[in-house]
């Protein structure tokens, strides 16, 4: 009887321990990391594609005024002595940075932004304003909150060549908290790549959010969550 009994309480270790195996292959390899707390944003989703860009007034106003900014910038670019004092760092950026690959570029200038000022640009909590977005110069001038450093990065990134169709400034549900949080998002050809305002880059397209809202570039508004 305690032979029968130790032989049924090993096989079930042995199950067990199977078990726990093959449940580990399967989070490892075949589980997404949605299921592990995160989510994947991706380009392919044609579906969400809401309305174009200049349907939002304000992020219209906002690409007006930065496409009217741009000669500007390129003046700096060409003479130095062109440049205002905030001007100086980004064409250091823009002109050391026109022999790097994409990536590097990429890198580049998630660092620069970074380093730039946070400010909660909010008028109030109560205000019908709401954020504002702002220029890149604009951005350069006075900070800004994180839609702002999205933005920066990917006025600088266009200035680098890189096409509207390949990035886009997206806002996502911050997990646990009644909050919402902006990020760049690269597709690149290894896959799609997020910055962070912590300078970290996630580079398999996956974040630690609850869900996606929406995504804005110069061309179009895509609705996430419809």
């Amino acid at each position: 009887m305690f032979v029968a009994t130790w032989r049924s309480v090993k096989w079930g270790g042995v199950l067990q321990m199977k078990a726990k195996i093959i449940l580990a292959i399967v989070q490892a390899i075949i589980l997404p990391a949605y299921a592990l707390g995160q989510t994947l944003y991706s380009f392919d989703s044609t579906e969400d594609l809401f309305a174009p860009a200049e349907a939002w007034p304000a992020w219209r106003e906002t690409l007006e005024r930065h496409r009217a900014e741009r000669e500007a910038i390129h003046r700096c670019v060409i003479d130095e002595n062109q440049c205002t004092r905030q001007l100086k760092g980004l064409r250091l950026v823009l002109v050391r940075g026109s022999e790097l690959t994409l990536d590097q570029q990429v890198r580049l200038v998630n660092r620069y932004i970074n380093r730039q000022q946070y400010k909660d640009d909010r008028v109030s909590a109560n205000s019908d304003a709401g954020n504002q977005w702002m220029t890149l110069t604009e951005f350069l001038d006075h900070g800004g909150d994180c839609e702002d450093f999205a933005a920066a990065k990917y006025f600088v990134l266009r200035e680098f060549g890189v096409g509207a169709e390949d990035m886009r400034i997206v806002i996502g549900r911050e997990p646990n908290r009644a909050t919402h949080h902006a990020m760049l998002a690269v597709r690149l050809d290894e896959g799609v790549w997020l910055l962070e305002n912590d300078n970290s880059i996630h580079r398999n397209g996956y974040q630690d959010i609850n869900n996606f809202v929406y995504a804005i570039n110069e061309q179009s508004i895509w609705d996430h969550e419809k």
